[in-house]
């Protein structure tokens, strides 16, 4: 399948009207069947799909383990990824995607005071460190290396990175599944995640905190801006933030302990 597509598109440009063909980003949806039964359809990018199927598993907390997966069969014509595990799992709420209000009665702040104290992530302890050097870096090798993007500008990408070089790096029309890849990448490969950063192309939102917090991973670098709800994470859980980093600038948002001058 085909990653872009053409399409022919009307520009105007100043006083100029006319008709060429244009690049456009394939949103394609992945059906996952848990054991026979739907569970999910995510809209997605069509590369890397096993990875993404495992990432999204692991940061839903469905399984802990690669190997409580028996099998996965991914039927890329029909847009449907089989899976079996060994033994039942329980199914909840995809509590990467739910914020659930507590209590009408209670004010906004209130009710995300109490659903952030709700989270059952553990804070992050780790010696990690990265030096600023390597921010603006790691940034310009996972910004520069999608050929999607630069053709289309419709993906989003994310790299892991440990302290001296970039080890994943994937991309998706959804900076949420680019995320899962990366991670399902990283769990076929081995990698540890409890000392590596993450850098992203895109807005960091809860769910993108959240999910880096089930693998304990301690940093989080991105182009762009945080949420107020994932900077509120961030600091619970001693999550290092980083935003806006371009060219030679970045906001330390939380945590910047981890962040040291350059060697």
């Amino acid at each position: 399948m085909d990653k872009i597509l053409k399409c022919n598109v009307i520009k105007l440009e100043e006083d100029k009207e006319y008709i060429c063909e244009e690049s456009i980003v394939c949103e394609y949806p992945l059906t996952i069947f848990l054991n026979k039964e739907k569970l999910a359809t995510l809209l997605c990018s069509p590369e890397n799909l096993k990875e993404l199927v495992i990432g999204f598993f692991r940061t839903e907390e469905l399984i802990k383990d690669l190997n409580e997966i028996e099998k996965i069969n991914i039927d890329e014509s029909m847009g449907i990824a089989q899976v079996e595990t060994k033994g039942h799992l329980k199914i909840n709420k995809f509590q990467c995607k739910k914020l659930e209000i507590q209590d009408n009665n209670m004010s906004y702040e209130d009710n995300v005071k109490e659903f952030l104290e709700s989270m059952s992530c553990n804070a992050i302890s780790t010696k990690v460190k990265i030096q600023k050097k390597k921010i603006y870096e790691f940034m310009n090798k996972n910004l520069n290396h999608s050929s999607t993007f630069k053709n289309t500008g419709g993906v989003h990408t994310i790299a892991l990175c440990d302290e001296d070089d970039v080890l994943v790096i994937c991309e998706d029309v959804a900076r949420h599944n680019a995320m899962d890849k990366v991670i399902g990448s990283s769990i076929i490969k081995s990698i540890n995640l409890k000392d590596k950063i993450m850098i992203l192309s895109g807005r960091v939102s809860l769910e993108m905190i959240l999910k880096a917090a089930r693998l304990e991973i301690p940093i989080i670098i991105s182009k762009s801006a945080p949420t107020s709800l994932s900077l509120g994470l961030a600091k619970k859980l001693n999550i290092t933030l980083v935003g806006f980093v371009r060219g030679n600038r970045m906001n330390i948002y939380a945590n910047g302990d981890r962040i040291i001058e350059n060697n």
